[in-house]
């Protein structure tokens, strides 16, 4: 059966002598995986359609029964050649498309994953803003669509309005107090009423209007810490492409200091 669909690529492997394995977000569909034969030989066919990034219309052929779909051709939609130029958004792009590889049911529709990760991917392009911002974005409307929203705004223990300083605890997605706070001695993640504030806005505000919000650095390193405690909880383990963004990033600053 013959089908067509968008999709954004995720992420490609050589097979074989010519082929290529591809992992693909789709618009209508959710995250498959396919086959494009001859892919490294065909440039007519797809062209540089299953780079990573790519948001493109895919040309599908599929039997029954069979979990990989076969990737017939390409159509690019928009082709983001500017993350890949860049190595600072490419690393913050690609945090972005192993969330969703690593947090999304093969062949489950989320057409509101897809819309989120298309724009966030549009604007990480045209460089509107701080990559490490656009990422905050990203995560914080991303879990909250997947039903990971963690709640910052009262307390697990006491069930209190918090108002200042709250530690966040990445197992229960939630937060406490200081006065319910019993140390463990395990390092504390602690975020400001203005990183609170700003978590909430940001959840509420379309994406063309998120740009507005002008948080500090500190702000956004806050939640950085949060979120990367909260996934590794709920994944069980580091994104590796959230280590690499670490990497980068640290370079980045020596080569400035330097």
């Amino acid at each position: 059966m013959k089908s067509k669909t968008e999709a954004i690529i995720i992420s490609h492997m050589n097979l074989g002598e010519a082929d290529k394995l591809v992992t693909f977000f789709s618009l209508d569909r959710g995250m498959l995986k396919g086959v494009a034969k001859n892919a490294r030989k065909s440039f007519k066919r797809f062209g540089a359609g299953l780079e990573s990034f790519t948001y493109c219309r895919l040309h599908l052929y599929e039997r029954e029964h069979q979990e990989l779909v076969r990737i017939e051709s390409t159509d690019i939609i928009e082709q983001h050649r500017s993350i890949g130029a860049d190595l600072g958004r490419a690393a913050a792009g690609a945090v972005m498309l192993e969330m969703v590889r690593e947090m999304s049911p093969l062949g489950e529709r989320n057409a509101a994953t897809f819309l989120l990760l298309s724009h966030t991917l549009h604007l990480l392009d045209e460089g509107v803003a701080d990559t490490a911002f656009l990422l905050r974005i990203f995560e914080i409307k991303f879990l909250s669509l997947l039903g990971y929203q963690p709640k910052l705004d009262q307390c697990l223990s006491c069930g209190g309005q918090t108002k200042g300083e709250i530690i966040f605890l990445g197992m229960k997605g939630g937060i406490l107090c200081p006065d319910c706070l019993v140390s463990s001695g395990d390092p504390q993640v602690r975020l400001s009423a203005g990183a609170v504030g700003f978590y909430y806005q940001a959840l509420r505000m379309d994406m063309d209007k998120v740009c507005r919000l002008k948080p500090s650095m500190s702000i956004v390193q806050e939640l950085d810490q949060a979120f990367s405690s909260h996934l590794f909880h709920i994944l069980g383990k580091t994104l590796k492409s959230r280590e690499f963004l670490r990497t980068v990033r640290s370079t980045e600053q020596q080569s400035v200091c330097g």
